[in-house]
């Protein structure tokens, strides 16, 4: 027998359908956890790439295998313009008002923080793609840590790992501080207030399942699939014919904008794509989990940490006075800063704890706006550093 394998894992790396049975179940385990105020506290996408790790550690499941990569080339291209139908910009810029303001200079001091925290931590020679990531992740969200990742070719599964670790333990310690700071006076006073809270409706509530379907409409949810298809095509082919096949998934990311905004009737046909688009998502970040090597997961953690913490804190601590000097409502200031870290899904939180109903939607457009601006923000700041 030779040396290390005993260590070959229960489910192969070509055995296909069952490597898929065990990436879909993680999913469907990160969704189900979000039923439970345990799972949103700590985060399905936490958990389920946690029990990820777990199986793949523990030579459950392979390390690297062919599935996975299929995820990579052809799931994230599909997942990203389904997440994106609902980004229609001319409603963002005509609903969010304030709040997209807040949240363009939140934006702003994301990439400041990002520059400061690669000037103060040296993450080697992957750290222009690193720092291109936390930027896309920290102005959008999931779909655009992964089109960043995707389009920077970023092969170190383990590092990505770490960046959820990192970005989770981060983005909640920024939300109990942004639920917080309002409840001091003293920092309240120093902020103009025009609005007074407006109590949110049962339908934000934190009991809320995170993720649901209101109305499945088949036609609906298979014509949203058929475009999205049909834009993975459209931008792969784009990208061939200008020799730029990594930034496929840019153009991906622009051609699904397009739709949103200039066709916004046909995407009012379609139905359930934003949570079909995040079941992908989550078995792509399934695959991040399973490919991750736990000890050396444990190894460069920290210090992925402590970048995510300098990015944060230097986000609030230049978006709050820069806030205040555009004469903004703590609430909008706080809003903005919540979608801008922790994406759109924030929104209905922050407002249901802190009785800021009117600030449900505006938060929802604002972060929407972050999904389509974080991916092309995330590599240019790429490029910058390269």
């Amino acid at each position: 027998m030779q040396a290390g394998a005993e260590f070959l894992p229960l489910i192969g790396p070509h055995q296909d359908f069952a490597l898929w049975a065990v990436l879909i179940g993680i999913a469907a385990f990160g969704f189900w956890c979000e039923r439970f105020p345990f799972g949103r506290k700590y985060s399905g996408v936490m958990l389920l790439i946690t029990l990820a790790v777990v199986l793949s550690n523990l030579r459950i499941i392979p390390s690297a295998a062919p599935v996975y990569d299929v995820v990579w080339e052809y799931l994230v291209p599909i997942a990203i313009p389904l997440l994106l139908f609902q980004a229609d910009l001319r409603r963002v810029f005509r609903e969010a008002g304030a709040t997209l303001v807040a949240f363009v200079i939140g934006s702003a001091t994301v990439v400041a923080g990002v520059f400061i925290a690669m000037s103060l931590v040296d993450l080697g020679p992957t750290e222009p793609a690193l720092a291109g990531i936390f930027t896309g992740t920290y102005i959008g969200g999931s779909l655009n840590f992964a089109a960043v990742a995707e389009a920077t070719q970023f092969a170190d599964k383990t590092y990505l790992a770490a960046m959820f670790a990192a970005d989770n333990v981060i983005t909640n310690l920024h939300l109990i501080l942004i639920i917080t700071l309002p409840g001091i006076a003293a920092f309240a006073r120093w902020f103009p207030g025009r609005r007074e809270p407006v109590i949110d409706s049962p339908a934000n509530a934190p009991d809320k399942p995170v993720h649901q379907v209101a109305n499945l409409d088949i036609a609906g949810l298979t014509a949203a699939l058929s475009l999205a298809f049909a834009l993975a095509a459209a931008g792969h082919l784009i990208a061939n014919w200008f020799e730029r096949p990594q930034y496929g998934i840019l153009i991906i990311t622009f051609l699904a904008l397009m739709v949103a905004t200039l066709a916004p009737r046909l995407v009012a046909r379609m139905s359930a794509f934003t949570e079909a688009g995040n079941v992908l998502m989550f078995i792509f970040l399934a695959t991040i989990g399973a490919s991750a090597d736990v000890w050396k997961l444990v190894e460069i953690a920290p210090i992925l940490f402590v970048v995510a913490l300098i990015i944060v804190s230097v986000h609030l601590l230049l978006l709050l006075p820069l806030g205040r000097l555009f004469k903004l409502d703590l609430g909008e200031i706080l809003m903005g800063s919540a979608v801008c870290i922790g994406g759109p899904a924030m929104a209905p939180a922050i407002a249901s704890a802190k009785g800021w109903g009117h600030l449900t939607v505006p938060g929802i457009l604002a972060g929407s706006f972050g999904y389509a601006i974080g991916s092309f923000v995330g590599m240019s700041v790429v490029e910058w550093l390269s």
